[in-house]
């Protein structure tokens, strides 16, 4: 996604960036739209111009970032944001040098890639968490309800689970409903 109000930096990064292999999925010319499109379309890099009207580039960056989205800053001056120390930020100085802005293109796309990967790793393992604790919050009303050994609540909640055809989770939740 590339956002400018300049027609010609526009086409020159598009040019730029679809000659090395890229795919640019749409552009726009206001802040407001920008942010909108990316909710749409979750571009895995977003080139913003600084001189984008629509809104204050700062806050417009900050909601970018918030969102977990790349931004490829392009500017005069890097000052306004030298704090940001952020992974999905870079800055490229105008006027554009090829070399440069592909650059800290590909080292925002593989490292969104890797943080995606990441985040879809640490939400399998908290959702495998979460079931394990739900199955053994199952086992422990059956040892407290049902008076069984905690082996027996396991082998009872495994051969219902067969039985029914249905996962252990989904066995463990009755159990929990039926508290």
């Amino acid at each position: 996604m590339i956002a400018s109000q300049s027609e010609k930096l526009a086409s020159t990064i598009r040019s730029q960036v679809t000659s090395s292999g890229y795919e640019v999925v749409g552009m726009t010319s206001n802040g407001y739209d920008l942010i909108r499109r990316c909710k749409a379309l979750a571009p895995a890099v977003v080139i913003v111009d600084e001189e984008l009207p629509g809104m204050s580039i700062v806050s417009l960056v900050e909601i970018l970032i918030q969102q977990r989205q790349a931004v490829l800053l392009v500017g005069m001056s890097y000052q306004r944001f030298y704090y940001r120390q952020d992974p999905y930020f870079e800055f490229c100085e105008k006027p554009v040098q090829p070399v440069v802005l592909l650059t800290m293109l590909r080292i925002l796309v593989k490292y969104g890639q890797t943080v995606r990967q990441l985040e879809s790793k640490v939400n399998r393992l908290e959702k495998i968490q979460k079931e394990e604790k739900t199955i053994r919050l199952a086992k422990r009303t059956l040892q407290q309800n049902e008076q069984m050994s905690e082996d027996e609540a396991h082998r009872y909640i495994q051969k219902r689970s067969m039985e029914l055809r249905i996962s252990k989770l989904e066995v463990a939740e009755i159990i929990l409903k039926k508290k």
